[in-house]
C-alpha cells in the first residue's frame, strides 16, 4: 500500500501516478473545444438534474480524443456479426446445456458515438427515479445556505460533465456489451459492438481478427443466454436497482462550498470541482451497501459465468485462443497507474476485481461439483450466491445441498 503522506520524490510511484493523471486530464480539458463543453455544463438551465446534450458533446469530443479516425461500418460487418452472434448462440447453447426460449435479440455494430449515444438513452431512464432525491436535496441546502442559484449550477454541472466524461472514457475501450435494458425490460436484449475499438485492439495486440470477434462474441451472446434461459433474472436485476435508487440521497453539504464563480474560467478549477463530487458523493447507507453487495455479487456472477463459457467454448474451437488470452491479461496488467486513477477519479471504478472473484466462483464450483450442478445458480433467486458466498464458493455450495436434501425429505413425507 504506497504512503500517499510520503514526501514527493521522482520514485515515488504513487506521486508518479498522480502527476500522469493530472498530465491526461489537464492534456484533454487544455483543448478548447472540451474545455468549452466542460464550461458550458455550468450554464444557466432547467430544473432537470443532468443537461443531457452537455454530456453527449462532451463524450463526443473525449470518445475522438486519442487520435483514433472516424470509422464506418458497411453492411459487411454487421452481417458478420449477426452470423457469429447466431454460431456462438448455438454453442452457448450445446455447452451449457441452458434452455434457449427465444431468438437473439438485434446486434449493433456500432462507432463509438453511437454507442455513447445508446447508452445515454438508457441512463437518462436510470437517473429518472434520482430526481426526487435531487430536488429534495436542492430544497433542504436552499434553506442552510445562501446563493443556492449558483450551487445548483455547480451540482448540475459536475453530473453532467461525470456522465459526459464516463461515456466518453469508456466509449474508447468497449468491445461488445449487452444491453438488458434496465429499466425498460420490453427494449433489453440488445448486442453491441463497438467496431473502432475492435479493429484498435486487433492491431495493437496483433491478434487474428475473425477469431478474436468470435470470442468476443461469445461473451456477450453468453449473456444473452443467461437471462433467455432464467427470465425472472430481469426483474430480479430491476428490482434491486430501483429499489438502491429509492434509497439514494444525494449529498450536496460539501459540493461547491468554497466555489466560486469565477473558478468556471480556468482548467485547472475545473478540474478540482469535477473531483470534488457528483455520482461519487451520493450517501453511503447501510442499506445502500446491503443492496450494492447483492448487485456486485448478482454482476460478479453473471461476468464470471460469461468468462467461463467465452474460455471454455473459445479453447475448443478458436485456433488462437491461447495467443488472446495471455494477450488479454497483459493488456489488463499493464495498465498504468495513471489510467485506474482516472477511472477512480471519474467515480467509475471497472471493478475488474469484482469479476475475477465471479469468474473464479463458477471455476470453482465447476470443477469440484460439475457444471449442471453450477447450473442450479440460475434456477431461482434464492439460489443466487450473497456477497460472502461469492468469494467463498463452498459456502454456496454446502447451502444448495442443504436445500436440495429439504427439499427430497420435504417430498419423501
Amino acid at each position: 500500500m504506497p504512503n500517499i503522506c510520503a514526501k514527493s520524490d521522482d520514485k515515488n510511484m504513487w506521486d508518479q501516478s498522480i502527476r500522469g493523471v493530472n498530465r491526461v486530464i489537464e492534456g484533454i480539458a487544455g483543448r478548447v473545444p472540451l474545455f468549452r463543453s466542460l464550461r458550458g455544463a455550468f450554464r444557466p438551465g432547467d430544473e432537470k438534474m443532468i443537461d443531457w446534450e452537455q454530456s453527449e458533446r462532451i463524450a463526443e469530443i473525449l470518445a475522438s480524443s486519442d487520435g483514433e479516425r472516424p470509422f464506418p461500418v458497411s453492411g459487411k460487418m454487421q452481417s458478420d456479426f449477426d452470423g457469429m452472434a447466431e454460431q456462438s448462440r448455438e454453442m452457448v447453447a450445446s455447452f451449457t446445456g441452458l434452455p434457449v426460449r427465444e431468438p437473439l435479440g438485434p446486434v449493433y455494430v456500432f462507432d463509438r458515438l453511437a454507442w455513447v449515444r445508446a447508452n445515454l438513452q438508457g441512463f437518462k431512464i436510470i437517473f429518472e427515479p434520482l430526481s426526487e432525491s435531487y430536488q429534495a436535496a436542492l430544497e433542504k441546502f436552499a434553506k442552510q445556505r445562501r446563493g443556492q442559484g449558483f450551487q445548483k449550477r455547480v451540482l448540475r454541472g459536475v453530473l453532467t460533465i461525470q456522465i459526459g466524461l464516463v461515456m466518453g472514457y469508456l466509449s474508447r475501450s468497449v468491445l461488445g456489451q449487452f444491453d438488458l435494458g434496465i429499466p425498460g425490460l420490453e427494449s433489453g436484449g440488445k448486442l453491441y459492438i463497438v467496431m473502432p475499438n475492435m479493429l484498435k485492439a486487433e492491431r495493437k495486440m496483433a491478434l487474428n481478427p475473425k477469431d478474436f470477434r468470435l470470442w468476443i462474441t461469445l461473451h456477450e451472446v453468453t449473456h444473452a443466454v443467461e437471462f433467455q434461459a432464467s427470465p425472472w433474472l430481469r426483474t430480479y436485476m430491476k428490482d434491486l436497482m430501483d429499489k438502491y435508487f429509492r434509497s439514494v440521497a444525494l449529498r450536496l453539504e460539501d459540493l461547491g462550498m468554497h466555489i466560486k464563480p469565477g473558478n468556471l474560467g480556468d482548467v485547472s478549477s475545473l478540474q478540482e470541482i469535477v473531483k470534488q463530487g457528483g455520482l461519487v458523493s451520493l450517501v453511503s447507507t447501510p442499506e445502500q451497501r446491503e443492496i450494492l453487495g447483492r448487485i456486485q455479487a448478482f454482476m460478479s456472477l453473471i461476468e464470471g459465468y460469461s468468462n467461463l463459457v467465452m474460455d471454455s467454448v473459445g479453447e475448443k474451437v478458436l485456433p488462437t485462443y491461447r495467443e488472446m488470452s495471455m494477450a488479454f491479461r497483459s493488456r489488463e496488467e499493464t495498465k498504468t497507474g495513471a489510467e485506474r486513477l482516472v477511472q477512480r477519479m471519474l467515480g467509475f471504478d471497472l471493478k475488474l476485481r469484482q469479476y475475477q472473484v465471479g469468474e473464479l466462483f463458477c471455476r470453482e464450483v465447476m470443477e469440484k461439483e460439475g457444471l449442471e450442478f453450477l447450473n442450479r445458480v440460475w434456477a431461482r433467486r434464492e439460489n443466487l450466491p450473497d456477497a460472502d458466498e461469492i468469494v467463498k464458493p463452498y459456502l454456496w455450495i454446502e447451502r444448495i445441498k442443504r436445500e436440495g436434501a429439504k427439499r427430497i425429505l420435504h417430498y419423501d413425507v
